[in-house]
């Protein structure tokens, strides 16, 4: 279960036999670790993932308010219940206080399901950057996008 990040945990959690209306047994839990690795091996290792990944995209742009209505919905169909997905990501929250996920885990990539909201996909933007701030020299032209591009981006 180490290998696991924070959303990870929380998607295997989501696709367990864990109690919509769970509460916590003692301080080290073990029913939880259970479900996780229950959610791992109903889904596998690499679904666990790729969903994990598309809930971290999910979640940055959530927080910058752009989902987009195509976004939002094929969120939902992956997670149908938003109180479920709240109670598993508490869940796995809590885990990490038990069983720390080594550095590997925390790799996990934040990925955007469908075009992104701010370049349309098309991974740059026009903009006038910032070259130097002090002397005012800006260069306009093509830069990565912010919000879907991986180096320096939000998801």
């Amino acid at each position: 279960m180490d290998e696991l990040s924070g959303m990870e945990r929380a998607v295997a959690l989501y696709a367990s036999d864990m109690p919509s209306r769970y509460r916590l047994q003692g301080p080290e839990d073990r029913n939880l670790i259970g479900w996780i690795a229950q959610g791992v091996a109903r889904l596998g290792r690499e679904e666990i993932r790729r969903r994990a990944s598309y809930l971290c995209g999910h979640r940055k742009l959530w927080l910058r308010d752009m989902t987009t209505p195509e976004i939002d919905r094929r969120h939902k169909e992956r997670f149908p219940s938003a109180r479920r997905l709240s109670l598993a990501e508490s869940m796995a929250s809590t885990s990490l206080l038990w069983v720390r996920p080594v550095p590997a885990a925390r790799d996990l990539p934040a990925v955007i399901d469908g075009p992104c909201p701010k370049c349309d996909g098309a991974g740059k933007l026009w903009a006038k950057w910032v070259i130097d701030d002090a002397s005012g020299w800006f260069e306009e032209g093509y830069g990565p996008c912010w919000v879907c591009q991986p180096e320096g981006g939000a998801a």
